[in-house]
Parts: structure tokens; sequence; C-alpha cells
């Protein structure tokens, strides 16, 4: 029952047109609709290790994770420069842990870099909840206790060329608890890739 639930709100609110905000000539172009899909691999690593000690990266092996994400702008910001948008993301964990997880991040998305004319180039951070369809055994083994239910945040960046409607996504994908909002300890930080698509 929660799941037919978060489909309809999730579907509600995809429907949703985007809140208008007034033309300026120095706005990024405003994107509608995108599909993301990516896959990579788990880490036994914090997720600050990604940012001071990228070579330490310790991966999982037997880790693979690939995701499907639809997401939508609900709003804009900063004269067209920040869209506040909603993403609903379907996960298929397979190897050392088999199961689905399903998150639902609200992400506010920044548009407006000075090299977009020759890279077209997004920042993107998004939290939100995330539900497991099986208890996650790699995040008992890499955290040494995990949960179910736990809090979602990702960092992404997005580069493409200003012509196209495709862009290359590199993603920090991070499950927690919240500073102890959803238990003591749990989680796992992986990096995924993909591609992305303006629609």
């Amino acid at each position: 029952m929660r799941i037919h639930a978060g489909a309809v709100a999730l579907s509600a609110l995809l429907s949703m047109p985007p809140m208008a905000m007034p033309a300026r000539a120095d706005e990024a172009p405003r994107a509608g609709m995108a599909w993301t899909l990516l896959a990579g691999q788990s880490t036994r690593n914090q997720w600050e290790d990604f940012f001071t000690a990228p070579r330490s990266l310790d991966f999982v092996n037997d880790s693979r994770l690939y995701v499907g994400a639809l997401s939508k702008p609900v709003a804009w910001l900063q004269g067209g420069r920040m869209s506040v948008e909603l993403e609903g993301q379907l996960v298929r964990h397979a190897g050392a842990q088999r199961h689905w997880e399903a998150n639902l991040p609200v992400v506010a998305r920044w548009h407006a870099f000075p090299w977009n004319a020759d890279l077209r180039t997004t920042a993107a951070f998004g939290v939100g909840p995330s539900w497991s369809s099986r208890h996650p055994v790699l995040e008992d083994e890499v955290k040494g206790e995990s949960h179910r239910w736990l809090a979602h945040w990702f960092f992404e960046i997005t580069l493409g060329a200003p012509e196209r409607d495709w862009d290359v996504s590199i993603r920090l994908h991070h499950r927690s608890t919240a500073f102890g909002l959803f238990g003591e300890e749990g989680g796992l930080n992986s990096l995924v890739l993909g591609l992305r698509r303006s629609f």
C-alpha cells in the first residue's frame, strides 16, 4: 500500500507544471523533464573520501547497482539559474546484495556556469527517503548494522554538448541514517555513471 500511495503521489507531482519565473536575458535555458540511467559500484568508504581522497576508494568487487530516474522541475529560483526538481528513482542491486531500492529525493540543480556555451554543465544535490525491498546485507557488512528505511542523498555533475539533449552524469549515491534519524548505523556510498536525457 505504501508503494502504491508513493507512486500516485509521484505521478501527481510530475504532472504539475513548473512555477514560472520572469524571463531574463541572463538565465540558463529551461530544462523540462529528464530521465537518467546509471550503473556503478558500491564502496566501503565514507562519502567525504570521494572528495578528499578519491585515490583511496575501496570498491566492493561483487557489488553492482543500476539506477533509473525520472525528474521534473517544479520551481525555478535565482532568475532561472536554479531548478528545484522532484525525482523518482528505482535502483536494482546485484552481487553482494540483491534487492530493489526506491528513492524520492527533492533536488536543487544549478544550471548557470560561465562555460555553458561550450560545455553545458549542471551541479545537483538531492535528498529524500530511501526504501529497500530487503534488508541490505552489504550495508550490514560495511557499517555493522543497517535498516530498510534510510535517508538518501546524491551529488551529481552533468556534462554535455550545448546543442544536444544528452548529458553524461556522474553521481555519488548515498544512503545513511541522517544523523541518527533512521537508526544508529547503516548506509552505503556508491559511485555511479550514466546518461541523462532532457525532453
